[in-house]
């Protein structure tokens, strides 16, 4: 009987061992594959990273030097006019958002600071037109940034469709700065120790709500479809030294 014992003592300690073999073999099949399934996963970051090592090209054509970087399906230039010194024309074919987009103005910015002979000229960045069309589709985030800060201004008519009092062109441009339709281009130009104010709207376009590419966002902050608004203009910012 104590050699039976025995015996059932070494049989319980083997199968207790290939219960752990099986354990082990069980989790090497299904657990590790769910790990490596979220490493795999981390693979997506080095697009990012390809993204952010883009390089700015720097091309010369007659009397203007322009700085162009391109990632995905998303271009964004600098274009400086010998004739112009001082003013930057940003130009954009990118529907990414601005949050998105500020590393290519980073380095944009970075070569231009570095390699542009009158770059402590810059005082002038002109934007153009805030909405995207189909010739140059692009993020709308400050076009509706600027329909919404308008709506909510007790000095804007909705009705009317103008400001209540004074120029158009006047009350663009203080309520872009006072309401801050622009925070990632501060925020670029602050980490170079540079200011940027909206300086100059023209052309102002103003529209019901309604027909606006984004009226759901709107309807979301109680504006009614045949509210009017402004939604884009010529956009010029002046950049200054802090």
């Amino acid at each position: 009987m104590h050699f039976n014992g025995s015996m059932n003592i070494g049989n319980k300690k083997r199968l207790d061992s290939l219960f752990s073999l099986a354990l082990g073999a069980w989790f090497i099949l299904f657990v590790c594959p769910t790990v490596l399934g979220d490493d795999a996963s981390l693979n997506t970051l080095p697009q990012l990273s390809e993204q952010n090592s883009s390089t700015v090209m720097v091309e010369h054509p007659d009397n203007e030097t322009i700085y162009s970087i391109t990632s995905g399906d998303c271009t964004i230039e600098w274009i400086a006019r010998n004739f112009e010194i001082g003013v930057i024309k940003h130009r954009a074919r990118c529907t990414a958002p601005l949050s998105q987009q500020r590393q290519l103005l980073t380095q944009i910015c970075t070569e231009f600071f570095s390699k542009d002979i009158n770059a402590q000229s810059f005082r002038s960045l002109f934007l153009g037109s805030l909405r995207s069309d189909e010739g140059r589709p692009g993020s709308q985030e400050m076009s509706l940034r600027l329909a919404l800060a308008a709506h909510k201004s007790p000095g804007w008519d909705v009705k009317r469709g103008r400001p209540k009092n004074g120029d158009m062109n006047r009350f663009v441009k203080d309520l872009a700065n006072r309401e801050m339709i622009y925070p990632e281009l501060k925020e670029l130009f602050e980490s170079i120790n540079k200011s940027i104010k909206f300086s100059c709207a023209e052309k102002v376009l103003v529209s019901e709500a309604e027909k606006l590419p984004f009226f759901d966002q709107l309807k979301q902050h109680g504006i009614k479809a045949r509210d009017r608004l402004p939604y884009d203009c010529m956009t010029w910012f002046s950049v200054s030294a802090q």
